[in-house]
């Protein structure tokens, strides 16, 4: 849909409103989404969602107001209900509007084949993710699964001169459940995989590695105390580090004094094994596009390079504050003002093969799935290894069942000890298997 010349009449009537600077972000989608439950079909929909958000400055005061439709009469609705908050919230020195820069345009976000995929082809690939499992082995058990296609446009113009808009689709796909054989469950265990392009999409490679997961964890016994090594799954590196890691590089959590990075740019933070880039322009990328929520050009940045603490993401009101520029991270959508978020987050791959990971250590675990709770200001966690296996001497001896992990994950940055050649995506995070010295194991 062309969304600009709808955004280009909004502006004109904020302006003319009386708003100091404004700012329109717009969107039409179409959602398809299959879902199962139990191993059987649940939901197959599709729907159009449009919506318009309204952002306003007025004396520096900020107003902001949504609209999931474009009718007309509500749009100016929407308009007049965000100049009322503008004049009547308190000035903010740092509210202020980017200004246009150049936008090189990403490539490979984009199938126009997309136009026609419809609930149809939906169901096809759910069915072939949720098929593929249960016909590994009868002892498969398919909790929930779900296929979702997210095909649309994006636009956003503000008083300033940004004027831009762009298309994407987006396939994505998950399987979660356990095995079950007689009275004995395995560990639950959870694969997700996403593309940009329809032939690219790939569920049967994710209903597999599924399926091996759950019948290799058949089986699992107690596991031992001690305090020990422990290699971190991508899966489970999701669960556990990045939370905690995004929280803390969020600029607005900085400068609020809540992050425990705060005031260490320049110094070493981490093993020098670990370095941690984000890219919103990789071609491909589940998390690229562009341009970020407020139309500033993404582009590739260091967080932490050989341990070291690089830098934060910004958007342009936490900028403002620190008299810098945006790195292009201002994230949302239509129906929030811009927040903070990453685009494609990369853990560096090592230079270790998973497989020596294990022999090289005397004793230890691998965390395939982890439960439990992280603060992400202090660091602290503790949980339940959902999915892992017991390592002596550099082999695996058996799954494991009923074991807990406790400590702090900006403790356990400086003593990452490896990590693996092998990455993998989970969502628009790519990440390695990281081993960590030093870790509290303890047994149920």
């Amino acid at each position: 849909m062309e969304l600009l010349p709808i955004c280009d009449k909004v502006l004109e009537k904020a302006i003319d409103i009386g708003g100091d600077e404004v700012e329109i972000y717009s969107s039409s989608i179409k959602r398809i989404e299959v879902f199962f439950e139990k191993n059987d079909l649940q939901i197959a929909r599709s729907q159009i969602e449009d919506g318009f958000g309204v952002r306003i400055f007025k004396n520096k005061g900020l107003g902001f107001s949504s609209v999931n439709s474009f009718e007309e009469e509500k749009i100016t609705e929407a308009i007049e209900n965000c100049y009322i908050l503008a004049k009547s919230s308190p000035k903010d020195e740092f509210n202020q509007l980017p200004k246009p820069q150049k936008i090189t345009e990403v490539k490979g976000i984009y199938d126009p084949y997309s136009k026609s995929f419809d609930t149809s082809k939906a169901l096809e690939s759910g069915l072939m993710l949720v098929n593929s499992a249960k016909n590994f082995d009868s002892r498969v058990t398919v909790d929930s699964a779900s296929f979702e296609a997210i095909i649309g446009s994006r636009a956003i113009i503000n008083s300033n001169g940004i004027r831009i808009q762009e298309p994407s689709s987006l396939f994505n796909y998950y399987i979660m459940g356990m095995a079950v054989d007689g009275e004995e469950v395995s560990s639950f265990d959870y694969q997700f995989d996403g593309k940009r392009f329809i032939n690219e999409i790939d569920v049967k490679t994710v209903a597999l590695e599924f399926a091996k997961n759950v019948i290799g964890s058949l089986g699992a016994e107690r596991g031992e105390s001690f305090v020990g090594n422990v290699i971190l799954s991508p899966n489970s590196v999701f669960e556990l580090l990045i939370p905690s890691l995004l929280f803390s590089i969020n600029a607005n959590n900085v400068q609020k004094n809540m992050s425990k990075l705060s005031g260490k740019i320049g110094e070493r933070v981490a093993s020098s094994l670990l370095t941690i880039t984000d890219n919103g322009t990789l071609q491909h990328g589940l998390g690229s596009s562009s341009f970020d929520r407020e139309g500033i050009p993404h582009k590739p940045i260091s967080i932490i390079e050989k341990g070291k603490l690089i830098s934060f993401m910004y958007n342009t009101y936490t900028a403002n504050k620190e008299g810098r520029l945006s790195t292009g991270h201002a994230s949302g959508g239509a129906r929030t003002v811009p927040g903070i978020g990453p685009t494609n987050f990369i853990i560096k791959s090592g230079n270790v093969n998973y497989e020596d990971m294990i022999s090289n250590i005397d004793r230890g675990i691998i965390v395939t799935r982890f439960s439990g709770n992280t603060n992400p200001v202090s660091g602290d966690f503790s949980g339940v290894v959902k999915g892992g296996y017991l390592i002596k001497n550099g082999k695996i001896i058996k799954p494991i069942i009923e074991t807990l992990i406790a400590g702090n994950i900006f403790e356990a940055l400086p003593k990452i000890c490896a990590i693996s050649k092998e990455t993998k995506w989970v969502y628009s995070i790519n990440l390695p298997y990281i081993a960590i010295e030093d870790v509290h194991i303890t047994s149920g």
